[in-house]
């Protein structure tokens, strides 16, 4: 019996999709000086330069039902969500039809991928706003203390009006710059409006879209 119902897992394990969660987690998990993200079509082609002729760095063919088995995928994406048919890669630089990506971010290893139309790259406040008002926020691990702080203004002098405690919910509003203005839902159902750091000086990310 018990060779029985191991069998019979072993066939629904094979059967049933496994999906890929991919998610920055950590203030490092995001390269410093990333500029947005690039969506990839099902192949990715790499090349040296913002140039078809150039010798090619990186090439994948891939798709959302089999992507989970390979080896490649957490070092490729940003984010991969494949309930949502949702993937990105980092990207780091433009240059007219061609996107400087990140395709090995464990060797933060770059190259040019070509852009077929203008929705495939993302600037960060394009893909905040479309993303972050869709999903919410999420504060990263490791980020700073002044993160939690809802400040008045989007200034780091201006009056700081609330805290970032356990939040159930942080609702996108509006990205001025390296500010964000949200309304945070504390656990307890305490409610404070006001601007908060999403980016460091340097480029650091310290919230992220809660896709």
């Amino acid at each position: 019996m018990k060779k029985l119902l191991l069998s019979l897992l072993f066939a629904l394990l094979t059967v049933i999709p496994v999906y890929a969660d991919i998610v920055p987690v950590r203030v490092t998990d995001v390269p410093v000086g990333v500029l947005g993200v690039y969506q990839p079509t099902n192949l990715l082609k790499v090349f040296e330069k913002p140039d078809s002729k150039s010798n090619v760095l990186f090439q994948k063919k891939w798709s959302y039902v089999t992507v989970s088995e390979t080896d490649y995928a957490y070092n490729l994406f940003a984010v991969l969500k494949d309930k949502k048919d949702l993937s990105f890669v980092y990207a780091t630089d433009m240059d007219e039809d061609y996107v400087k990506v990140v395709y090995d971010k464990s060797k933060n290893l770059q190259g040019w991928a070509y852009k077929e139309d203008e929705f495939q790259f993302l600037p960060w406040i394009t893909f905040y706003n479309m993303y972050g008002r869709k999903y919410g926020l999420k504060i990263l691990k490791d980020a700073p203390d002044f993160v939690y702080d809802v400040h008045s203004r989007s200034d780091n002098d201006s009056q700081v009006i609330g805290k970032i405690t356990r939040p159930k919910e942080i609702r996108l509003t509006a990205v001025q710059g390296n500010w964000v203005l949200v309304t945070v839902l504390n656990l307890g159902d305490k409610v404070s409006t006001g601007f908060v750091r999403w980016r460091g000086d340097n480029g650091e990310i310290y919230l992220f879209p809660n896709i």
